[in-house]
């Protein structure tokens, strides 16, 4: 695995070897926010380590994947908020609503790596304003707006519709905007920001099939929109 370090290092005269790669905390501490709060399905609770070093998280609402990131052998489950290890075979099939959201996707906006921190900024004040008003959580929903100019993130409750910057953008056909939970997609873009993505890649199907952040190298996370009804 290219970025596992496996040279031992001596430390108080004994031999050390690092199991993991370098951003493997950083790694946990990103999955926290994709496990399920609740223990209706216990499962999800915990990320999925595979066998060829790919971690997996997901609450059903949304999902995260970070590709060679451990270096267990093995398949294991570990609970991030406790690091509790466990094995079991009833894991979701994640590969397959990865596939599922990638398949016929139209790549509709690349984002460097400062417009990363920008969305990431714009999607917390948001939440924070949300927040502070007193938002109830069902309502906590934006909605991006496609045009041929670019573009923008609307807030029906808080009556913000501003545009977005991006460094490439192409407007979708078959759609002229998405909503989905402002929290999500905050916490996708950290999770970007805080794992070094060098820049992501927002991937549509439709405003009613999960939409993906690629950075292409290392980290996808992945979204699930809500209806918008007329």
């Amino acid at each position: 695995m290219n970025n596992l370090k496996t040279t031992k290092q001596i430390h108080a005269g004994v031999g050390i070897e690092f199991v993991h790669g370098d951003l493997y905390g950083v790694a946990m501490d990103v999955v926290k926010k994709f496990v399920a709060k609740s223990d209706t399905r216990p499962i999800l609770q915990y990320a999925l380590h595979t066998s060829n070093g790919d971690v997996v998280a997901t609450d059903s609402h949304r999902l995260i994947k970070i590709e060679n990131i451990h270096g267990f052998e093995q398949e294991y489950i570990i609970n991030p908020k406790n690091l509790m290890v466990a094995k079991s075979d009833r894991y979701p099939e994640v590969t397959k609503i990865i596939e599922g959201a990638t398949e016929k996707a139209f790549e509709a906006i690349t984002l460097n790596k400062e417009h990363i921190h920008l969305w990431l900024n714009v999607f917390k004040s948001i939440l924070q304003t949300m927040k502070a008003m007193k938002v109830l959580a069902r309502n906590k929903m934006v909605e991006l707006q496609f045009n041929e100019e670019g573009v923008s993130v609307s807030v029906d409750t808080l009556k913000i519709d501003f545009t977005l910057p991006f460094e490439t953008y192409e407007q979708p056909e078959s759609m002229r905007r998405i909503r989905f939970g402002c929290e999500y997609m905050k916490d996708a873009l950290e999770a970007h920001f805080k794992l070094n993505s060098p820049e992501v890649t927002i991937r549509f199907t439709s405003d009613m099939r999960p939409f993906t952040l690629s950075d292409g190298v290392m980290v996808t996370s992945l979204v699930l929109p809500v209806r918008i009804y007329e």
